[in-house]
């Protein structure tokens, strides 16, 4: 009679809970709908002056895996990253670590590569990079050279590029900070430093400037980077 009489109790109260009204219901699948088409938009940035260019395309493909391509050229030297990367975050960052083939054109050497990015936002503070670095020696040709017979077995160069690397004030629509890359492939180990400037002009989309030195050079680039909805 206990059990009974328990099982009457439990099922009156069930019966007596509201149902979930069904807009609300509706409105909850139309979220999940528009956070999965929101990870499967791409991000994409390009910058160049006369004597450097940069591209990069992160396009998402399934949870936090994502399939990446970056590019890195001078006036005679081109290097490009192809590969894939999973991405680990927290509430305010993201880590994204990956595995791909590195490869470029004047004598480069086509080799297995690594790739780590990262994205920390607080507040009105901000950070991003990126580090592609390379596993097997190439040739080392600097620019405006020719190789020689019997040079590239004592010339070489384990590549390494660091790109778009700032720490920034975000107010508003404008982002402004600090700005540093490292180039070690052709021209030797290179460091540059400057002024990064990024203006939003649309929801997603901004407009970014560098001021690098040494010596005076001017890039202009945009960017294409989905907004975290809070």
């Amino acid at each position: 009679m206990i059990v009974l009489a328990a099982t009457s109790l439990l099922a009156s109260t069930s019966a007596q809970e509201p149902p979930k009204p069904r807009g609300e219901a509706q409105s909850s699948a139309q979220e999940e709908q528009a956070r999965g088409e929101r990870t499967k938009v791409p991000e994409a940035e390009f910058v160049g002056s006369p004597s450097f260019r940069s591209a990069s395309l992160v396009q998402p493909l399934w949870r936090d895996l994502s399939a990446e391509g970056h590019y890195f050229g001078g006036s005679e030297n081109n290097v490009g990253f192809g590969g894939g990367s999973w991405t680990l975050h927290g509430e305010s960052w993201k880590i994204a670590p990956g595995v791909g083939v590195a490869f470029g054109d004047n004598g480069f050497r086509t080799m297995p590569g690594l790739s780590l990015r990262w994205v920390y936002e607080h507040n009105w503070f901000v950070t991003e990079g990126l580090l592609v670095q390379g596993l097997l020696h190439t040739q080392f040709f600097p620019e405006g050279t020719e190789p020689e017979a019997g040079d590239s077995a004592n010339k070489s160069v384990v590549p390494s590029i660091a790109d778009g690397n700032h720490v920034s004030a975000r107010w508003k629509r404008l982002t402004a900070g600090g700005t540093w890359e490292h180039m070690e492939f052709r021209e030797g180990r290179e460091w540059k430093g400057g002024l990064r400037v990024a203006y939003r002009i649309l929801p997603g989309l901004s407009f970014t400037f560098f001021a690098m030195g040494p010596g005076s050079e001017i890039r202009g680039g945009i960017l294409f980077q989905q907004e975290e909805k809070k």
